[in-house]
């Protein structure tokens, strides 16, 4: 298993070297457990640093580096977070839970019987704005926020199977989430310096769907599935008047739970196959593109009401590469970047009510709880709230999770 300590010991230190209490490496790896234990202000993590006992002190060098020196207080760990280099621990945390993930699926050994496609690892890229992050009292400030930015803005790509978090970049703060095209570009470039982009499948809500994005994953070696909606209204205009009535069923597919029935059927038209094409004008439009989709959802609620929506879509992926079945399934992963991490964050880890807004602070707090999701989702948890609170009743279980012992 990899060691977290090791993949935190080459960040840098923001501080003079003056007049130093506390190594840097041991404060991270104890904010790092405090999270995992479910602590998510600076407050809660120096609380729990003083309680986590020398058992775990030791572990975590503590012991042996600083006896009878007091403990890192609350003011020292907001300081440090607030200072430290957030992409380069973003890089470290992430890093560090990819190499894991590797291992765990290179000894499974019922991974290797799996058809190639669904081996495929397919990585959703997504947006998240820190709500409670706004800087405020100055008039510029506000300003700012009026027009969109001023809040810390993440994009996070998450492997879909697997729930761990692969890379996370910050928007600029005045831009925010105006930025986040330019940002996701340098997440997918960070990918692809560390192997991960090549044979992958990379999933995009209809913002990303832009010429740029599909020629730098072609050019990485990367599938793609893109949604087009009303942002690219040309070529949603253009996959609207396909002769869908023409294509067979590709697949369907029918869930019940939550109170709801949903059925989606899939059609997957070839672009090859379109007579006339330049007509449409699909090939011109979009750079390669092999297929287009359409998805039709019909939802019956609690109510009894149906509700039925239409989805087009733009792969780069051939019939031969994946199946219309599993291209339905993985336009549908694309929301689990939604639901089990974002969600967890503002849920569980109370990501949209923190007042924290000065320095690296909040990308550094995100990162935190990535990292706590990634471990928990390697360790096979489904309820991560249910999860925390264990980690929370036993503090060495933190360093289990986290291959410390």
């Amino acid at each position: 298993m990899p060691c977290l300590r090791e993949a935190l010991a080459a960040l840098p230190d923001p501080r003079r070297a003056r007049g130093v209490r506390h190594e840097l490496l041991v404060v991270l790896v104890l904010a790092c457990c405090a999270v995992l234990a479910g602590n998510s202000s600076y407050v809660a993590i120096a609380e729990w640093v003083t309680d986590s006992g020398p058992a775990v002190l030791d572990a975590v060098g503590w012991g042996t580096l600083a006896t009878g020196r007091p403990l890192p207080c609350e003011s020292t760990i907001r300081r440090l977070l607030n200072s430290i280099d957030a992409p380069a621990l973003e890089a470290a945390l992430c890093s560090w839970a990819a190499r894991r993930l590797a291992g765990q699926r290179r000894l499974d050994p019922t991974r290797r019987l799996l058809p190639r496609a669904e081996r495929t690892r397919v990585i959703a890229l997504d947006g998240k704005t820190r709500r409670g992050s706004a800087q405020r009292g100055a008039p510029e400030a506000d300003a700012i926020a009026a027009a969109g930015g001023g809040r810390v803005h993440l994009v996070a790509a998450l492997d879909v199977e697997a729930g761990v978090v692969l890379g996370q970049a910050a928007c600029d703060m005045v831009a925010g989430k105006g930025e986040e095209i330019a940002t996701a570009a340098s997440v997918l470039s960070d990918l692809r310096q560390r192997g991960l982009l090549a044979g992958a499948v990379v999933t995009m809500d209809a913002l990303h769907t832009q010429r740029s994005q599909a020629d730098y994953l072609h050019d990485a070696g990367a599938d793609w599935i893109f949604t087009v909606k009303g942002n690219q209204p040309t070529l949603q205009a253009r996959l609207k008047a396909l002769n869908w009535a023409d294509v067979p069923v590709g697949d369907r597919i029918r869930d019940v739970g939550h109170g709801r029935r949903e059925t989606r059927t899939v059609y997957v038209m070839s672009i090859e196959n379109i007579p006339d094409r330049d007509r449409y004008g699909v090939v011109e439009f979009f750079p390669h593109a092999a297929q287009a989709i359409k998805l039709i959802r019909r939802v019956r609620r609690r109510d009894g009401r149906w509700h039925t929506e239409t989805v087009y879509a733009i792969p780069s992926l051939t019939y031969r590469d994946a199946h219309p079945g599993l291209l339905a399934a993985w336009i549908r992963g694309h929301w689990r970047i939604e639901n089990s991490l974002h969600w967890v964050r503002d849920v569980t880890f109370g990501e949209d009510t923190s007042q924290v807004r000065v320095g690296s602070g909040p990308q550094v707090l995100s990162a935190l709880a990535n990292l706590a999701i990634s471990a928990l989702r390697l360790e096979g948890a489904v309820n991560i709230a249910a999860e925390l609170r264990r980690h929370a009743r036993d503090p060495l279980r933190t360093l289990v999770t986290f291959g410390l012992t």
